[in-house]
């Protein structure tokens, strides 16, 4: 029988996650409105303008913020635990003079060397955009320690809402600089730097909602009430670096690799034959179409990874081995569950998600990318959670290590891949990225903490059952369309494949789903 406590903190779990996982669906949605639309107005040039200064734009934001949220919710959740939310405050007010003001200062270099930026990714027009867009890091800096404190003192629903609003006011406000400025007759870079700046308005709006959300904090007394904290502000900042430094670092590595890519896409194309409109076209049709589609299915698998990692660290502390494996297992089994149909959907049926969402003409150049791109989905997810079982048993520089490594692989091979085949060069550089990355993660994961077997088997299983439910489905999708010669008869086919698949998956791997079952019922309590 477990605890009162143990299930209010599952509870707690659940609907934090929860409220997570739908923000990010909200927040996914609305950027897919956002470009279906901008698109069109943009176009392909456009676009390309627009994704070239968001490259260069998340190197720097990895570099100011990256692992911050996450350091400073483990110090707060540590501080107001052990001395109370005095002792939480003052890690909030050091984090946010430090980093608020490591934000301006980026934001003045992004801005003054704009121009140096956007011809070393080999995009000079693309200065404006980058011009536009640096303010917002001023905005992400203070929502990332505001995102972190709230997500120590357990209001994650407030992150959740901050989010939506941070994309949703990015949606209007750039969705109508677009219109207005293409309704003016601007050229393509200058309504792309105009476009931009909605990413800074949306930053400040969820920064703005979450600094609300702190002023109307209410405490009850017992939490006011403890012992002195006496810890001076360079020991906290000192505490906060260590944490934050090694996700930092891993972010900065796929920072850094994007912009190599980016400029090394760029002149490997031209370098090919064609001109600098053609690749920036090219590029952004793989950045516009391929791109977010690979990124909206990975991003489902991070608040499920938040949501284990307590759960694999206590087990790994109270030396649980049957159960600490175990654990290991299940959460790499769902993540092939839930990816394994997506990259097989990406495989077999690019064509038809891509002319559903966009036009036909960038949907047809997009779909061969996307579908020589869709094992990344089920190798980043696997990363992703087999990194979140190395930091959580207290192995933080492997996942360190995989990413510098899977990086290394897919500058060489983008470079060698690009030069022979073109911009179908950039999707299969991405798959041997992640699939080197997740090699190593695993091979670290089976040494380093004296797994008796590695869980192969539970990616290969479902990997195997959704080969097996799609194939057929595509060709039979195949002659219904010739029949039918509907593109939206794919959204309710896609359904109907859904369906079968959890009815395969619920008649041949009832025992490892049984897993989920005890997250619902706690979650009904």
């Amino acid at each position: 029988m477990i605890k009162e406590w143990e299930k209010e903190q599952h509870t707690g779990l659940i609907s934090g996650a929860l409220a997570l996982t739908v923000s990010v669906f909200v927040v996914k949605l609305i950027g897919y409105l956002y470009k279906l639309p901008l698109s069109h107005v943009l176009g392909d040039e456009g676009m390309g303008y627009f994704n070239s200064a968001y490259s260069v734009f998340s190197f720097f934001y990895m570099l100011s913020i990256g692992g911050v949220p996450r350091a400073v919710a483990v110090c707060v959740a540590d501080s107001r635990y052990r001395y109370g939310m005095k002792a939480a405050r003052k890690i909030l007010n050091v984090s946010l003079k430090l980093f608020l003001t490591m934000g301006v200062v980026f934001s003045a270099i992004l801005m003054m060397f704009s121009g140096f930026f956007s011809d070393l990714i080999g995009n000079s027009a693309a200065k404006f955009s980058l011009i536009s867009i640096a303010p917002s890091l001023s905005f992400v800096a203070a929502a990332g320690v505001l995102r972190g404190y709230l997500n120590g003192v357990g209001r994650l629903t407030s992150i959740a809402v901050a989010e939506v609003l941070d994309g949703a006011s990015k949606f209007v406000t750039g969705l109508l600089l677009a219109l207005f400025c293409a309704h003016r007759g601007m050229s393509a870079y200058m309504v792309s730097a105009y476009t931009i700046l909605g990413v800074s308005i949306g930053a400040f709006v969820g920064a703005l909602f979450m600094l609300i959300c702190l002023k109307n904090e209410k405490t009850n007394e017992k939490e006011e009430q403890k012992c002195d904290y006496k810890e001076k502000s360079p020991e906290l900042l000192k505490k906060i670096l260590k944490i934050s430094a090694p996700i930092t670092l891993s972010s900065a590595i796929i920072g850094t690799t994007n912009i190599i890519d980016l400029g090394m896409i760029m002149k490997r194309l031209v370098s090919a034959g064609f001109s600098e409109v053609e690749a920036v076209a090219l590029y952004g049709n793989f950045t516009t179409l391929v791109i977010p589609l690979l990124n909206l299915a990975s991003a489902f698998i991070t608040p499920f990874a938040t949501a284990s990692m307590p759960h694999i660290a206590k087990q790994r502390a109270l030396d649980n081995k049957d159960e600490y494996y175990s654990l290991i297992e299940q959460i790499i089994f769902l993540t092939s569950f839930f990816m394994s149909p997506i990259a097989i959907l990406y495989l077999l049926f690019s064509d038809s998600a891509l002319v559903v969402l966009f036009n036909d003409e960038s949907a047809l150049i997009a779909a061969p990318l996307l579908s020589i791109a869709s094992a990344s989905v089920l190798f980043s997810a696997v990363l992703i959670m087999t990194n979140t079982v190395l930091e959580s048993s207290g192995c933080c520089r492997a996942p360190l290590l995989a990413m510098g490594i899977g990086a290394t692989v897919k500058i060489v091979a983008a470079y060698l891949l690009i030069g022979r085949f073109g911009i179908y060069g950039a999707p299969m550089s991405t798959v041997l990225c992640y699939f080197t990355a997740c090699v190593v993660s695993f091979l670290y994961l089976g040494r380093r903490l004296e797994l008796r077997r590695l869980p192969i088997s539970s990616i290969l299983l479902p990997l195997f059952l959704s080969a097996l439910v799609m194939i057929p489905a595509r060709y039979l999708y195949l002659a219904m369309n010739t029949v039918f010669k509907s593109e939206w008869m794919f959204i309710p086919y896609v359904l109907l494949i859904a369906l079968v698949y959890l009815g395969f998956a619920w008649l041949f791997m009832r025992k490892r789903l049984i897993f989920l079952t005890d997250y619902v019922k706690f979650a009904k309590k």
